[in-house]
């Protein structure tokens, strides 16, 4: 579990996370989103005793950042949006650079770098020089960094920018996989365009929590109206004046789409999808445009 009670951190003199109180507990993956500025990176880095705190506390199970021994790296891995220079060494030297810092020896070196490397598909490229690794194949060995003393805590800053479609799926594996294993993932997003693989979502601005819950739309009460898109293949002005009178307003995009604002006191996107399909009008899909998070990140900033 990841406690933080009260926590103030300065950047730069400028207070970058004030009076942040906030609880992850094990098998939850929480997406953070918020506007540029908002204290997702230095939230990261404080839990990571990358930045030190100016008050509050940030405690693990039974230890504290208060104390004078830091957070190790078999607890934590810490995967950051990028890095601008790699060192010019193998895939695999760099790893075992890693390893040893984090206090590994000997043989469990050769055991973390292989595991690692199988585990984000770069074993074939093991002997390569980092500076001709391709920028998703980057990404993909700070992961597996991150993943070498298979930490209880994985925090990622924009964990899919960057990454080739390997790398997406691998994110994807470790989310969907947080809940089996009890690891704690903390991921901040830059777009808000977040993968329904998480299991609770945080938004910040200006260094404090708006609100957080899990990561289900209907849960986020907040928010007044719900923007759709829906498909149904040539009738899409008939299937928008259906349920007109459950929509704030609505735009036939073409003969197959159309979207619409659902304003959430007059019934769930469920309730609307009902009326079409009842009427028979051939719906083959409705999405939230743009996606729910980035939706509930703009009603509330804005408001």
């Amino acid at each position: 579990m990841i406690s933080l009670e009260q926590v103030t951190v300065q950047r730069q003199g400028v207070i970058a996370l004030d009076q942040f109180t906030y609880t992850i507990h094990h098998g939850q993956s929480v997406a953070v989103i918020g506007p540029t500025g908002a204290g997702k990176t230095t939230l990261l880095e404080a839990i990571a005793a990358l930045l030190p705190i100016q008050s509050g506390r940030i405690s693990f199970g039974d230890s504290s950042s208060a104390t004078d021994s830091p957070p190790t790296q078999q607890i934590f891995g810490f995967v950051p949006d990028g890095i601008t220079t790699w060192p010019m060494i193998r895939a695999d030297e760099c790893l075992e650079l890693f390893a040893t810092s984090s206090g590994l020896h000997g043989k469990q070196i050769d055991e973390a770098v292989n595991r690692t490397l199988e585990e984000v598909s770069l074993s074939n490229l093991r002997g390569h020089r980092i500076d001709t690794l391709s920028s998703g194949q980057s990404k993909r060995l700070l992961i597996a960094r991150a993943l070498l003393c298979e930490p209880h805590i994985l925090l990622l800053d924009n964990p899919y920018t960057g990454l080739d479609p390997i790398g997406c799926r691998i994110i994807d594996r470790l989310t969907t996989n947080a809940q089996l294993t009890g690891r704690i993932i903390l991921a901040a997003f830059n777009d808000a365009n977040v993968p329904d693989n998480f299991t609770d979502l945080l938004v910040l601005n200006d260094g404090q929590k708006v609100t957080a819950g899990r990561f289900q739309p209907e849960l986020f009460t907040d928010v007044k109206e719900w923007r759709i898109r829906l498909k149904c293949p040539t009738s899409a002005a008939q299937a928008a004046k259906t349920i007109g009178h459950l929509t704030h307003s609505s735009t036939v995009v073409n003969d197959d789409f159309f979207t619409c604002c659902l304003p959430t006191n007059r019934g769930p996107i469920e309730e609307a999808i009902a009326v079409l399909v009842k009427a028979g009008c051939p719906l083959e899909s409705c999405t939230y445009d743009p996606p729910w998070p980035a939706q509930v990140l703009n009603s509330l900033i804005q408001s």
